[in-house]
């Protein structure tokens, strides 16, 4: 068996508004030049298109400047110092979108949540069909529980940005928490048709798979997910998992060598060692047909 294994996008902030792109928490672009400060941008004092001699495109391209250093900062995880940073930004230029979202997202990290909540909101009010925007603020409202709101937001983002492999995984845990498993599960594939290698994706898929009683299917996809690992490296959680396919299948030798890895590794799912005692203790005929009880039990 191979041995292989959630955050928001962090992206520097643009004058208003301009072509979005996605990137992962804490990778910091290169600091936005100031002559985008000339750029076409709406509403408040401060933001508007000015000429490049006036003192309106000093502030900006001083917003520009904090909001970079915000990101850098949450690249050295000085999340305190990105929040004041970000803050200010956001002073400089109320009417950009993505600086509220990447001063939301320092926010959420602080648990800050309905400061970070409310940031997301005005977000929306000045860019209501903002892709990048719905995703975060949908993803902050499904870990909150507030399903409604994760599925407004996640249907609005789908219509924004429908090539998204992130907001396909969105709208599928969204389906997921509803106990909308095949949902969830055409949602995830149609991320991973966009984004093949996406571990995130992979993972809720297998996950989804195991739970429709089709562990033959989970094991395929968590293989696939440690094809993106190396050999050494597969986290505790994915190895726990693909112990409870195999044990599933049958595979009791299988079974308790995943499970003994993944205790090893850590981050091994909870019932891991209570899974590695029941088949050890009931030997090779014992836990053959306990996977097949198992089995049984999903499929019903």
């Amino acid at each position: 068996m191979r041995v292989a294994d959630p955050i928001t996008a962090a992206k520097v902030a643009r004058p208003c508004q301009g072509p979005r792109r996605h990137a992962p928490l804490g990778a910091v672009p290169a600091p936005v030049s100031a002559a985008l400060v000339c750029l076409a941008v709406a509403g408040a004092a401060g933001c508007r298109l000015v000429q490049s001699s006036g003192a309106a495109p000093r502030r900006l391209a001083e917003a520009r400047r904090l909001s970079s250093e915000g990101l850098a900062a949450v690249g050295q995880q000085d999340y305190a110092g990105a929040e004041t940073l970000l803050a200010e930004a956001v002073k400089r230029c109320p009417s950009d979108a993505e600086a509220r979202r990447h001063y939301a997202a320092v926010l959420w990290q602080r648990g800050e949540r309905p400061a970070a909540r409310a940031q997301i909101e005005e977000g929306l009010r000045i860019a209501p069909d903002d892709g990048a925007t719905l995703l975060a603020g949908g993803r902050m409202a499904l870990e909150m529980g507030l399903l409604d709101d994760a599925d407004r937001m996640a249907d609005a983002a789908l219509r924004a940005t429908p090539r998204s492999a992130e907001v396909w995984h969105l709208h599928g845990r969204v389906a997921l928490a509803r106990g909308r498993h095949e949902e969830a599960l055409a949602d995830f594939h149609r991320g991973l048709a966009l984004a093949p290698d996406d571990r995130a994706l992979l993972l809720d898929a297998a996950e989804t798979y195991r739970h429709l009683g089709l562990p033959q299917r989970a094991l395929a996809t968590l293989a696939h997910l440690s094809d993106s690992y190396g050999p050494a490296a597969t986290p505790g959680l994915v190895l726990g998992l693909e112990g409870m396919a195999q044990e599933a299948l049958g595979r009791t030798d299988e079974a308790c060598e995943s499970y003994r890895a993944a205790l090893a590794r850590g981050g091994a799912p909870a019932d891991t060692a209570e899974r590695l005692a029941n088949l050890t203790a009931a030997g090779p005929a014992g836990a053959a047909a306990t996977g097949l009880s198992r089995r049984s039990s999903s499929v019903r």
